[in-house]
Order: C-alpha cells, then structure tokens, then sequence
C-alpha cells in the first residue's frame, strides 16, 4: 500500500474508453439484477456505459452466472486492448481458428486476435473450448497478456498461500496482487481455480483500469465505540464521531476519498491512525464514516481508495 502515492502508467486507454473511469454517484442502474447496494454494482455500470459488456434481452446481466471462455475473451479484449482486434486478419480471410471455432462464430474474430498475439493457444487437446467456464488463473493469463507493454513481475515467494511460487500461474497472481485487482479473503487466498463469474470478471477489469489512474482497492472496516476517546498513532484523540480513518502507510493528515463499489457512496476522511492489517484490508473507517457509504451491520465492504490531497 505504500504505493498509493506513486505516479503509475500501466495502460494505455483509447479516449472511446473515457467513460470507464468517470466517478459513478448516484447512477442510474444499468440492469434489472444489478442494483445499487449489490456486490458489482459500481463495476458492473462502468462497464456498461462504457460500451464493454452488454446484457441480455430481458434487460438482466446475470452477475452471479458462470462465464464461459467465448463471453470472457471477448469482454477482456474490448476492455484491456481493442487494437488487438483493429490488428488481426478478419476471420474470413484467416477461416476457421481452431476445430471447434467456426470463422462464421460470434467470437471467432475475437479467438483469432488472442491465437495471433498468442495470448491463447487452446487445450491440451488442440481446441478452444468456447462453451467451457473460465477459471480466474485463465481468466488473470488472458486479461495480462492483452496489456499493451506487458512486464512480467518477479515472483521471489508465494503470492498467495494457496499459490505456490513455481505454479504455472504465480506470475499473473503476483501481477494481480500488485495490481489489486482480486479478492483477497482473510486466510490470504484467492482461490485460482474458482470458476468466474460475469460480474467477477467486470470487477477485475474494472480495478486494474482504475488502477492506472492511481486507485487502490480492497476492503474497508470500521472501529467505534470500543475505542471512543483513546488515542491514535498521529497523537490525536480518537473520535468515532469525526471522518477519520486508519491505513497502514499514508502520512498522517492525508484526505482520502473512499468509494464503495457496492452504491458509489463516497465519503472523505482524514488518515490519523495506523492499520488494519488483516489480508485484503485497505483502510479502517470511523463508525460515522463507514455509516456515511454503508450500513453498520455491514461491518466489512469493498472500497475503491483515492489520494485528494496529502500534508505539505
């Protein structure tokens, strides 16, 4: 976390995306299933507007359903690099791309970007598999190698404790984790070989853009009561009362604006303690902060974090 104040470039975004990264407050819901306070709302509306993912005819998004290799690749190049598709032969000049893979498909001229960047090289048995569910380390493989200058990162230990440092996918889990792009739970596992889901897929994407233009994501937590009128690690006296917040690493007297990507309620606090140090905490709110975004009985949300302004 202590690049949160670090100037990043990872992605290049083409100016048809722009409206990807514009805050989301009060927007209106993109799909009948998506409603504002569900788990992908704010993601799942990026997206949307942006023109990257489309519903289905009945006006629903199915955030929950399992994604299957075709849907996902497409989203992930549209999303991560459309020139990929500007660049690569059309499918009727280049036919079939693999033996289950028409070039008269839907998405074959997606399968055959990826084939010619060799970003998929299709399973064991030679095939693409269209119709197959996606795992989050394919789903990680394809959404890195899309990236424009992608670097692969040096893997020295085990990402995650379900990830061993010589699996095949410990370069895109590390990539993923310096990046903040997935779900981290508590026993610090990300469960690689958990089969995606179409608004787990939007969430990913969604973090790693807004990545670039320096947020920083994980989950938020709060402390009240308990500790009303003790001090804190800047000195101050703590006040559950005040919009004041805890982190790990940000100087004290930090402005932070916490959005949460369940409604895109967003609050500014002040950073004046340290913590939490739980796996995939990010920031620890004031009970009248964390009440401002999200209801109490909550007690853990996912959070997008963002510098406004730091101490002179």
């Amino acid at each position: 976390m202590g690049k949160l104040v670090q100037r990043l470039t990872l992605i290049p975004i083409l100016a048809s995306l722009a409206a990807l990264f514009l805050p989301i407050l009060n927007s209106a819901e993109a799909f009948s299933d998506v409603k504002e306070g569900g788990r992908y709302f704010v993601p799942i509306t990026s997206l949307s507007e942006a023109g990257i993912i489309q519903g289905y005819e009945d006006g629903t998004f199915k955030p929950y359903d399992k994604i299957n290799r075709a849907e996902a690749l497409s989203i992930i190049l549209k999303a991560i690099n459309p020139n990929i598709l500007l660049e690569a032969p059309t499918p009727e000049a280049y036919g079939d791309p693999f033996n289950d893979v028409s070039e008269k498909d839907w998405f074959a001229k997606y399968v055959i970007a990826a084939k010619e960047k060799w970003i998929i090289a299709g399973q064991e048995d030679g095939n693409f598999h269209p119709e197959m569910n996606m795992n989050l380390a394919e789903a990680l493989k394809i959404i890195e190698e899309s990236i424009p200058d992608y670097t692969t990162p040096e893997v020295t230990d085990d990402p995650f404790a379900d990830t061993p440092k010589d699996a095949w996918f410990a370069k895109y889990m590390q990539y993923a984790k310096d990046h903040e792009m997935i779900n981290i739970s508590i026993e610090n596992k990300v469960l690689p070989d958990q089969e995606m889901t179409r608004g787990y897929l939007s969430e990913i994407i969604y973090k790693l853009n807004k990545f670039n233009e320096e947020s920083h994501f994980g989950k938020a937590t709060y402390y009240g009561a308990a500790v009303q009128g003790h001090g804190t690690a800047s000195g101050k006296t703590f006040d559950m009362y005040a919009l004041t917040a805890a982190h790990k690493t940000l100087p004290f007297g930090t402005i932070v604006e916490v959005t949460n990507l369940a409604n895109g309620k967003k609050i500014q606090v002040e950073i004046t303690d340290r913590g939490p140090y739980g796996y995939g905490r990010i920031i620890d709110l004031t009970s009248e902060a964390f009440s401002r975004i999200a209801d109490l009985s909550a007690g853990i949300i996912n959070v997008e974090c963002r510098i406004i302004s730091t101490p002179n």
